[in-house]
């Protein structure tokens, strides 16, 4: 069943190995490609993302996420911005740090207008790290619903699945190879799409201000 976030920090605030371990396979593909369309080297990234989860899960209160004051995308996007306006201050160079923060800096740039936004009051549409943010946030969530099929069905299922519908081979190919007939390939492929469909629902539920297609 998909884990909804809140379900997810609560566990992990309870200390759950195992919840911690998901939240760091789930995000930090987000954090290493943001961090990397600003600039940030790998190592950096992964400080990034050390950071983020330490700043999450203290023990300050001011720090902690609370549902009740909003989706907790917002709240990580607030928090990744912050952190990683502080990563790029300390890994700029001396010459060029207030070109960085004051956005700036060469046009070209991997960082080009974007940490300025990280600095502003505005988070609307129109800032590009929110831009960004939003675009890779997408991508993490429809990875967790693929990540969630894989996990929710049978391996044989997911590997037609994932033969048949995401390498797109052909069906009398896969068929000859698993030595299956198509009909039952179909009925797997069917299977699928059903299973993934109800996990995007349950993101959506989860997620209804976001704008969160069938990835298939």
């Amino acid at each position: 069943m998909y884990t909804t976030r809140k379900t997810l920090l609560q566990r992990m605030q309870n200390c759950d190995e195992i919840s911690w371990e998901e939240f760091y396979r789930i995000y930090w593909p987000l954090v290493l490609d943001i961090g990397r369309k600003l600039g940030l080297s790998q190592d950096n990234c992964s400080d990034l993302m050390q950071e983020i989860m330490l700043d999450l899960f203290s023990g300050e209160p001011l720090l902690r996420y609370d549902p009740a004051k909003g989706r907790f995308r917002t709240y990580f996007g607030v928090l990744v911005r912050h952190k990683a306006a502080e990563m790029l201050k300390k890994s700029a160079p001396f010459d060029s740090v207030s070109k960085t923060v004051s956005g700036s800096g060469e046009p070209g740039s991997p960082v080009d207008d974007l940490p300025a936004s990280l600095t502003g009051d505005n988070l609307g549409e129109s800032n590009p790290f929110q831009k960004l943010f939003d675009e890779e946030y997408r991508k993490c969530l429809l990875a967790a619903a693929m990540n969630e099929l894989r996990n929710t069905v049978e391996p044989k299922t997911y590997a037609i699945f994932e033969m048949v519908v995401l390498q797109e081979r052909p069906q009398k190919e896969v068929a000859r190879c698993l030595g299956i007939n198509r009909a039952t390939i179909d009925v797997y492929c069917s299977r699928c799409r059903k299973t993934l469909r109800r996990i995007v629902s349950d993101i959506r539920i989860e997620n209804p201000d976001f704008n969160l297609d069938m990835p298939l």
